[in-house]
């Protein structure tokens, strides 16, 4: 058959799908692929518009975000993220799902992260298992679209409500093997296992969480209460004599060593090879390839056991072209590495190149693998660190950092840094690693000033992701008095002027710690309380008001903060450091994490509380609807609802109180009984008529002054 017929062939299915619904999505990007292959780019992209149109007629939300996922670097041209939002929002006639949608974060951050956030909420479905850093192992309760909040029972904190925003920020799926997962569906299962097979405990504990050492598996199984901490010893005597003889359990030698949990034994003989080459999971594939590697067996393989490698590796690296660009990276280092000529090596490194793939693979990575990768890309030789250096603005710090790290004696690395650091905005991955390794580096860079006020104006800004990361980093730095001290000692009198008055001009910090900041410089050089200046007093700030009760629940959850949250994280981070190289520590760095994002919930407390003041509402007029009031709405059908309006942080679905910043209580402000109003419902908005606006009755004055948790 020619080509001609094969395309007319193929069109004529496609076209045919179109009219059967539901549509079969899944067949219908199949045959979009398939003519992407045979045919010019532009007949792929009319039929994904095509496509498109009719999933959006047809309000197929959840099939046009499949669509769009799938040809989203084909669609870039064309469909912005705003625009994606606002396509998967026209399609889509739930109120819950464009909550999601909106949440998601188009156009706010980079789409793949977009879609992250978006695949994650649309699966946190009532009955959901998910993991927590903070709280644990916890099951989705319901979801909230009018507030955007997710109700989560987590062991030993049910019914604990976040935002969508948070739970993106926070939350991932339990898999159905982990340990967590299985004390949860199978409770008597894992009471059977501690008490007989306690080496079997161990092992699922590694699957779970990965390898660690005895004290962390300690910390972890007592922790959960998996163990009790005073039965410890017996368990784990017993333990490590049922994995002693174990061959997927590698026992360390010394205390601060990991736990090595093997995937299959090291015998490596010809089952093992049937085995691998049977295998069609790249993950999976990889992960044996890397064990092969790890055991030292690798040299004197047979030809015919490092042609079954070589032709596993090339059919992973099929799988991962184009869907998943870290594992593609690390299936191209273990290629070379390896020694193997299929893939052809060039290929490999023009697929990582084309589109910047390298960054988004760098974003998942595990340092090792970073290192791995940077490596296997630069061997090209020729333009490779000239190309490597021109994503240096796009970079995750990690991969900065590795590549800045290699190439730091070369001169286009130095010459590139300084070229970033003349522009207006350096790139916050580059001023963060500047300031961590400046004085181990022979660059002649920008004077030390100039980078200071690059540093402060990066603190000052609002960002997200990364860049937030690398923002609460400097912040931290300035607030080191060691490190102020370094400074002062490297500046001159008149540039010891300039950052002063700089940091007296922030806004950056908060008033406590902006204080902290002059009053420590003015000790390093009291020279300097000659460029004091008494700020002009502002204009009054814009007081919000909120009921007693929800003012005393938010200063109760702001103390928990203080004096439970960070000092556990401080405690959690001093015990993950014990555990061994920082640089590829998951527990250490996932705290670090945690306590970035809760210091930044600390810096937004605290001016939430100074900026929002409680009050009973006893003076509030009831003439028109406001906060204070209980307005009556009838509506077209002749049904009543009614609502009661307080304040910022107010809400008790049981009696009817919502926020004076909800779209409710935003439409109804300022409107009198008799009035005609349009008020938010599923559809979009529908009438209604202010029946009556009173005063508060004594029941929601009650609630007012009563305790968090108290009922009215």
């Amino acid at each position: 058959m020619d080509a001609a017929s094969t395309y007319a062939q193929t069109e004529a299915q496609f076209l045919g799908l179109l009219e059967k619904k539901p549509l079969a999505v899944a067949e219908l990007l199949t045959l979009v692929h398939t003519v992407a292959v045979t045919e010019s780019g532009s007949k792929a992209e009319e039929w994904t518009t095509l496509l498109m149109q009719e999933l959006t007629e047809g309000a197929d939300c959840i099939g046009l975000y499949q669509v769009i996922k799938d040809r989203a670097a084909h669609l870039a041209a064309v469909l912005k993220p705003v625009g994606i939002r606002d396509a998967l929002k026209k399609s889509c006639k739930d109120r819950l799902v464009t909550a999601l949608i909106e949440t998601a974060g188009f156009g706010d951050m980079p789409l793949a992260d977009s879609f992250r956030r978006l695949d994650l909420l649309l699966a946190l479905t009532p009955g959901t298992l998910v993991i927590d850093p903070a709280w644990g192992f916890g099951t989705v309760k319901r979801l909230d679209d009018f507030y955007k909040r997710i109700a989560i029972d987590f062991l030993g904190k049910p019914n604990h409500t976040m935002t969508f925003a948070a739970a993106c920020d926070t939350l991932a799926r339990a898999p159905h093997d982990h340990l967590l997962t299985l004390r949860h569906t199978d409770t008597a299962g894992i009471a059977r296992l501690v008490a007989d097979q306690p080496g079997e405990l161990v092992k699922r504990a590694l699957r779970s969480f990965g390898d660690m050492t005895i004290t962390r598996l300690e910390d972890l199984l007592t922790k959960h209460g998996f163990v009790p901490a005073s039965d410890w010893k017996r368990f784990w005597e017993a333990a490590r004599k049922d994995i002693k003889s174990d061959p997927l359990v590698i026992l360390p030698t010394k205390r601060a060593e990991a736990i090595h949990l093997l995937a299959e034994a090291e015998s490596y003989g010809d089952g093992w090879f049937e085995s691998l080459a049977s295998n069609k999971d790249s993950h999976k594939i990889l992960d044996a390839v890397t064990e092969l590697e790890e055991s030292g067996k690798l040299a004197g393989l047979e030809d015919a056991c490092r042609g079954v490698l070589e032709e596993r590796l090339a059919f992973a690296i099929k799988g991962a072209h184009n869907t998943d660009p870290a594992l593609y990276a690390r299936l191209a280092a273990a290629v070379s590495r390896l020694g193997f000529l299929t893939p052809p090596l060039e290929q490999l490194r023009a697929h990582l190149w084309e589109h910047n793939r390298y960054i988004k693979a760098s974003e998942t990575l595990v340092v090792r693998d970073i290192a791995a990768m940077t490596t296997f890309l630069l061997a090209e030789g020729g333009h490779a660190s000239a190309r490597m250096l021109g994503g240096l603005p796009n970079m995750p710090f990690s991969l900065l950092n590795e590549v800045l790290g290699t190439l730091k004696k070369a001169p286009e690395a130095e010459e590139a840094c300084r070229r970033l650091l003349a522009l207006p905005k350096a790139p916050p991955t580059l001023i963060n690693w500047i300031f961590r390794f400046r004085k181990e580096v022979s660059w002649q860079l920008p004077p030390l000033i100039e980078l200071l006020n690059h540093a402060i104006a990066l603190v000052e800004g609002k960002l997200s992701g990364e860049s937030l990361r690398m923002q609460n980093n400097l912040k931290l730095l300035f607030e080191q008095p060691k490190w102020l001290d370094s400074v002062f000692e490297e500046l001159d009198s008149p540039r010891r002027q300039r950052f002063f008055e700089r940091i007296q001009a922030s806004t950056a910090w908060d008033p406590s710690t902006h204080r902290s900041l002059i009053g420590r410089m003015l000790k390093l050089d009291p020279a300097l309380a000659e460029r004091k200046i008494s700020l002009a007093p502002q204009a009054q700030a814009v007081i919000h008001w909120t009921s007693w009760r929800s003012l005393t629940e938010h200063q109760l959850q702001y103390k928990k903060l203080i004096e439970v949250d960070l000092p556990k994280n401080s405690n959690d981070i001093a015990v993950a450091r014990s555990y061994g190289d920082l640089r590829e520590n998951f527990e250490y760095q996932a705290a670090k994490d945690f306590q970035r994002q809760l210091l930044q919930r600390q810096q937004e407390m605290q001016l939430e509380l100074k900026q929002v003041k409680g009050t009973d509402f006893a003076d509030a007029p009831h003439d028109k609807a406001g906060p204070g009031t209980t307005v009556v709405l009838c509506l077209p059908d002749g049904s009543r609802r009614t609502y009661t309006i307080l304040g910022e942080w107010d809400r008790d679905e049981h009696l009817n109180i919502i926020s004076c910043k909800t779209r409710m209580a935003l439409c109804l402000d300022g409107k009198a009984a008799g009035e005609a109003v349009m008020i938010p419902s599923a559809a979009g908005e529908e009438p209604a008529q202010i029946e009556a606006v009173l005063p508060l009755d004594e029941t929601i004055r009650t609630w007012i002054k009563s305790q968090p948790g108290e009922t009215a």
